[in-house]
């Protein structure tokens, strides 16, 4: 009988370390599969993404044949009816492509699913457990502002348009809370990935 491989879904706000998170199992060997990198390189790839995207945002959405992120993210992060819309496009796809490629993870004991929106695209029901990130509001702006080049505004509308920290917290099995250093959220995954080591073996 096959063994079934454990699935970890990691998720928090934007900005939150979530990611960085993540990268420390991926050092290990542990296969990662990152919904928000996967759902960029689909939208450029699948011309019925492309076509309904367009579709409904227009023609802008895309320049030169790739997804123009400024402009679509004007729109949806500041219409949260929007934003579910875009998800409803895209999300049928990830789920897609994410089962296409735990099929591929034959030796892994167990594996991990970053999303952003683990709650909100329901995938949330299919892992094992989950682990929400949560990072104090003036740290997640700062590391924005470095990392994608927004100013302010732009973030505080994005963070409005994420489910809460206090319903993530609700519907996961492990806070870890990314308020000290690098040094101390690798440490955090060093601990977590040694306890699910315990538990699946």
């Amino acid at each position: 009988m096959t063994k079934k491989i454990k699935l970890i879904g990691i998720t928090g706000k934007i900005g939150s370390g979530k990611s960085l998170f993540s990268s420390f199992f991926k050092k290990k060997g542990i296969p990662v599969y990152s919904s928000d990198q996967r759902g960029k390189i689909l939208m450029n790839q699948i011309e019925v993404i492309k076509k309904n995207i367009i579709k409904f945002f227009g023609q802008d959405s895309y320049k030169k044949n790739k997804i123009n992120k400024t402009f679509l993210s004007k729109i949806v992060f500041k219409n949260s009816m929007a934003l579910k819309l875009l998800c409803s496009i895209v999300h049928p796809w990830i789920s897609l492509d994410f089962k296409q490629w735990i099929s591929t993870q034959k030796k892994a004991t167990y594996v991990i699913k970053e999303s952003a929106i683990l709650f909100e695209s329901r995938s949330y029901k299919e892992c094992d457990f989950i682990i929400t990130i949560i990072s104090h509001k003036k740290d997640m702006i700062e590391r924005i502002i470095k990392r994608d080049n927004l100013n302010e505004n732009q973030i505080i509308d994005r963070l409005k348009n994420q489910m809460s920290n206090r319903k993530r917290e609700k519907k996961s099995n492990l806070i870890i809370k990314n308020y000290l250093s690098t040094y101390h959220l690798k440490n955090e995954a060093d601990r977590v990935h040694e306890s699910l080591e315990k538990l699946i073996i």
